[in-house]
């Protein structure tokens, strides 16, 4: 049994190394190169798996849960976890061998059964043929790993610490409260950065379905949960998944609540035109944001004082730059908070040593006065622009290059009316989903 848990741990550990490999000045550009590349299309081949499957990858290497905590959070046994990651990874192999990834030439899976757990490792320059060149490279990977274990999240997806998987359920039921009277009426309340997506759909559902009635209320993510939590709303819109906090609040008012990923958007940082920075790594961004850099000259910019600014208190853009590049810490209490995106707009356009972040549909790019940086994992890695000219970068932003692509959301209850659920089944249906696309954003299905 021992030898079979360690085959089974070194599998385990061979994804989580590759995933978390991260360019060095200490290996050859060529190494790094095909590292690179085969880290690349192992989150490709990731994309391509079954949803389940997926859900649990992403939780296992994107998000660092344990098959333990993964358990708890889907309600399966730990066994059974641990089989279908064993399955996935499987999977992955095969995506890699029989080259499913397009537009990519795909290198094969390294062959983990002929390695040895207590092999003596060391750091060898690849050879140029594939055979020979897989043949090292797991060596190679684990001492990789071994120096950068560690980490940087890869996704958005994704999700707070102690949230379900995607889509995923409390198993509670819902109380009827004061739910909406009119079978036929769907109130919506919640983040700014669907509104305007939200508005496109009520007017095209209208025309499809004119039975029924959408009203759109702005707030924010959290005021749209609470709001969905007392009954007073069917739809939350929130641009942050759901979170611990939210369930626990919902599981004591007995309420079940579900989301759906409805379209994929990208944060952009912005600064004034005049700042000469062009990039900047997640790592920069979480000191900037704590107030540990406080100076543009140590970033290649003017000798000025760096002005953070972020949206008020209960905005889910903020609630994701928290999990994502803060690692769960708030904001420094030094930081300038405004109340919207065209507030944080118009204060960096008048500041040139301001910085802010905003979704990609409230890019301003009539204003001269502003500009987009490119962002990068960590410091030696290459940057990613979340545009590609006025469109975002759906490359890199679907395959997670880009690393702070993240998800929108409808958040509803399990005995949603059926008004509801035809709205939420249309929406991510081809319609609604060419409506995304129309918007500005990505669709959550790659055939749209």
């Amino acid at each position: 049994m021992q030898d079979i848990k360690s085959y089974s741990d070194l599998k385990e550990k061979s994804l989580e190394i590759i995933l978390n490999y991260k360019p060095s000045e200490k290996h050859e550009k060529a190494t790094s190169d095909e590292l690179q590349k085969l880290k690349n299309d192992v989150k490709r081949a990731i994309a391509l798996l079954p949803k389940d499957k997926k859900d649990i990858i992403e939780l296992r290497y994107y998000q660092n849960l344990s098959s333990e905590q993964i358990a708890q959070k889907i309600e399966k046994s730990q066994d059974e976890v641990n089989k279908i990651i064993l399955q996935a990874i499987d999977e992955i192999k095969t995506n890699l061998k029989t080259n499913l990834i397009k537009n990519t030439q795909t290198p094969n899976f390294p062959e983990i059964s002929k390695i040895k757990p207590n092999e003596n490792l060391k750091s060898t320059p690849l050879p140029s043929t594939n055979s020979s060149y897989f043949a090292g490279f797991i060596t190679m990977a684990i001492f990789v790993g071994i120096i950068f274990f560690g980490g940087y999240f890869l996704l958005q997806k994704l999700g707070y610490e102690k949230r379900k998987s995607f889509g995923s359920k409390i198993s509670l039921n819902i109380t009827n409260q004061s739910q909406t009277k009119n079978l036929n009426k769907i109130k919506i309340s919640g983040s700014t950065s669907v509104f305007l997506l939200a508005r496109r759909w009520q007017n095209a559902f209208k025309t499809n379905l004119p039975k029924y009635q959408i009203e759109l209320i702005s707030s924010d993510s959290n005021q749209g949960i609470l709001s969905l939590i007392d009954g007073k709303i069917n739809i939350a819109s929130s641009s942050r998944p759901v979170s611990y906090a939210d369930e626990q609040l919902a599981s004591k008012r007995e309420i079940e609540l579900i989301e759906h990923r409805v379209a994929l958007d990208a944060l952009v940082i912005i600064v004034n035109s005049k700042n000469p920075v062009e990039e900047i790594s997640l790592d920069t961004l979480e000191n900037l944001f704590n107030n540990v850099i406080n100076n543009w000259n140590s970033l290649g910019g003017f000798n000025e004082a760096i002005l953070p600014v972020v949206r008020e208190k209960g905005s889910g853009t903020n609630g994701f730059v928290i999990n994502r590049i803060l690692q769960g810490n708030d904001f420094s209490s030094k930081i300038l908070r405004k109340n919207s995106n065209e507030e944080i707009i118009k204060l960096i356009s008048e500041n040139t040593n301001a910085i802010g972040f905003i979704n990609s549909t409230s890019y301003p790019w009539d204003n001269k006065e502003i500009k987009y940086l490119k962002v990068k994992n960590y410091e030696d890695s290459v940057s990613y622009s979340p545009f590609e000219g006025q469109k975002l970068n759906e490359q890199s932003i679907r395959y997670g290059d880009y690393p702070l692509s993240h998800y929108l959301y409808f958040v509803t209850t399990n005995e949603s009316q059926k008004c509801v659920k035809d709205f939420i089944r249309w929406i991510l249906g081809p319609k609604g989903q060419s409506i995304v696309r129309y918007s500005g954003l990505i669709p959550v299905k790659h055939d749209t």
